[in-house]
């Protein structure tokens, strides 16, 4: 008997255990659906891209997940960083390098934090921190982390002339970066400009073309231009040692370079290509053309540049037998100091960079090691085994996959065209119209209170219905959020012939509870429009509450309920887009797990009382 109430014991246990751990997934879904909504909106508009990230933060505190917390926290940096708010992302950062985190997290982090310190320019910290953030994301194998760490390490080593260790790098990131040609586009780039420097022609002369042919096909001007004036540049410079090349090219593309950064309004990089084409006219004793060019190209040049211009400056007038301001040039470039290399900051460079190769290579020699003895022990033992579990493993994942994609493809079309409908019942254009017309009359009569608040619930109703109509559910502080804004309007629009509540009580968790999306709106449209037509002192109520698990939703008007005239209740019905929404809650009932979604209306010559109910077991 006591081993039976032990069995009962535990079962009742593992249910209890069950339903806490699916109540615990849903709201991880919200927070991961936050941040996906955080990522799609940086390249796109970085305010709505931090508001998501920030809401995805404060939901992971609330339901205490480290992890989440971490990864919410990473995001937010990312667009802090974008915005310069680098003391706070680094503070977020640093608070998850005090907590235990997956490795991948925290390779993320680290990146982060040395792209910090790449954007403030203090590059010998940026590649301190780099090169940890390469030592961990190697542990997990994550190509697509990598491949942004490497970049960064070697486009450091190139701004600080360690050609060697940012060949290294850049040549691991580019057979990682095939899911990303802007990136691989930048990496080619890169790697260009260091074959360059380091002679290597024929190395040169490919990747400049690839990155060309890359740059062309994304019309990317920018990188047009410093892949022209590379061209320009070796073609210039290297033609007296190789009579494969000549001035003709350099010209060319030296006035590409040109025509590209005068549209793009880069004014001040434009020192290089003249000068590139003034010591290709120069070299063609062509001098008068050459000083012109030269002359353009002074202002615009700096440090070591500057100091090429004068020299060719010397040069041209030699050439036209202007001695007197070839001296004047020659001192000018006597004068001008070299400071653009700095010793020291390159030895240390090569110092963490060695060090962090041989401690690789003796971490690489244990891995392989270790694996090997592994190996030697299974292999013999569990190899037809495991040929005939994944046979049948691939078997039944190629035919559950079929069905699923078939099962899914057919579930998605009715879920957009059902999304589609509401849209358009949400977005009457009868409606803004008015809205808006009655705001313009607000800003005529220089009213800026009324007219900022009206606008300000305009721009709430629209914002969330574009941005949720295409989610299949809505937190109730969403929800409320768009019903309070489209009642704010509809007693703009109604000259506030009526009133209304909006209440939660306490047994809902507004961040965490949810309804289906767009929803409640049409009831609370018909109420306005039929309930409370020709009614004096209207009153609207909309009730939020929970009992036994289900959420309800009640909407209550004082009017004269529709069953008054048959012709009353055919306008209900198209208003409310009854059809639609009943079509909508089948559709949701059918296809999300333990959801059960209900509707039951009330009418009286009192008014009309409308109440959702929505389960989830």
């Amino acid at each position: 008997m006591r081993f039976f109430y032990t069995i009962l014991f535990s079962l009742l246990l593992g249910n209890i255990l069950a339903i806490c751990a699916q109540s615990s997934s849903e709201k991880i879904d919200i927070i991961e659906q936050n941040l996906k909504s955080s990522k799609d909106f940086m390249q796109k508009n970085l305010d709505s891209s931090f508001f998501y990230a920030n809401r995805a933060q404060l939901l992971s505190q609330k339901i205490d997940n480290d992890t989440l917390l971490a990864k919410a926290n990473i995001q937010k940096s990312s667009v802090l960083i974008f915005k310069k708010g680098f003391n706070e992302a680094d503070s977020l950062l640093q608070g998850n390098l005090t907590k235990r985190l997956p490795l991948h997290i925290e390779g993320q982090t680290l990146h982060n934090l040395g792209t910090i310190q790449y954007y403030k320019q203090d590059f010998e910290k940026a590649l301190d921190i780099y090169l940890q953030a390469a030592k961990t994301m190697e542990k997990v194998s994550n190509s697509k982390l990598l491949v942004n760490t490497y970049t960064n390490i070697g486009t450091i080593n190139s701004i600080l002339k360690n050609f060697k260790n940012a060949t290294t790098y850049l040549e691991r990131a580019l057979p990682l970066s095939e899911f990303n040609e802007i990136l691989r586009l930048q990496i080619l780039v890169n790697l260009s400009n260091i074959y360059k420097e380091q002679k290597l022609y024929k190395k040169f002369s490919s990747t400049i073309l690839e990155a060309e042919q890359l740059a062309e096909k994304y019309k990317s001007k920018r990188s047009l231009s410093a892949i022209y004036n590379n061209l320009s540049t070796h073609y210039s410079e290297d033609a007296l040692n190789n009579p494969e090349l000549d001035y003709d090219l350099s010209i060319t593309y030296g006035k590409k370079s040109v025509a590209i950064k005068k549209e793009l309004n880069l004014i001040h990089s434009l020192g290089l290509p003249y000068n590139n084409i003034g010591h290709s006219y120069l070299r063609k004793g062509q001098y008068q053309t050459a000083i012109k060019y030269l002359d353009s190209a002074l202002p615009k040049s700096q440090g070591l540049l500057k100091s090429y211009v004068y020299n060719n400056l010397k040069e041209s007038y030699e050439g036209i037998n202007n001695f007197k301001k070839a001296i004047i040039y020659a001192d000018l470039k006597d004068q001008l100091k070299d400071s653009i290399n700095n010793a020291q900051q390159k030895e240390k460079v090569a110092e963490l960079t060695e060090k962090f190769e041989s401690e690789k290579k003796q971490q690489q020699i244990d891995i392989l090691d270790t694996k090997t003895e592994l190996q030697a022990l299974t292999i013999s033992q569990q190899k037809y085994l495991l040929i005939v579990l994944i046979a049948f493993g691939l078997l039944f994942l190629i035919l559950g996959y079929f069905g699923f994609q078939n099962y899914k493809t057919k579930q998605q079309l009715n879920t957009v065209l059902l999304q589609q409908k509401l849209r358009k019942t949400q977005l009457n254009p009868h409606f803004l119209f008015n809205a808006l017309q009655s705001i313009q009359n607000f800003i005529y009569k220089n009213d800026k209170e009324k007219s900022s608040s009206y606008l300000s619930s305009y721009s709430k109703l629209i914002r969330l219905v574009l941005e949720k109509s295409d989610d299949n559910f809505t937190s109730v502080a969403d929800d409320q959020l768009a019903i309070e804004s489209y009642l704010k309007l509809q007693q703009l629009n109604q000259n506030d012939s009526f009133s209304y509540t909006v209440t939660v009580e306490n047994t809902v968790d507004e961040d965490f509870d949810t309804l289906p999306t767009l929803i409640t709106q049409p009831f609370v449209e018909n109420a306005v429009l039929h309930g409370l037509k020709n009614v004096t002192n209207g009153n609207i109520a909309v009730s939020y509450y929970k009992e036994n698990a289900i959420l309800f939703v009640s909407i209550k008007d004082n009017g004269k309920g529709f069953e008054v005239k048959s012709e009353e209740s055919k306008k209900l019905h198209k208003s409310m887009s009854m059809n639609i929404i009943k079509e909508q809650l089948e559709n949701l009932n059918r296809t999300s797990k333990g959801f059960n979604g209900d509707i039951s209306i009330h009418p009286s010559q009192s008014g009309t009382k409308v109440t959702l109910s929505f389960a989830s077991k």
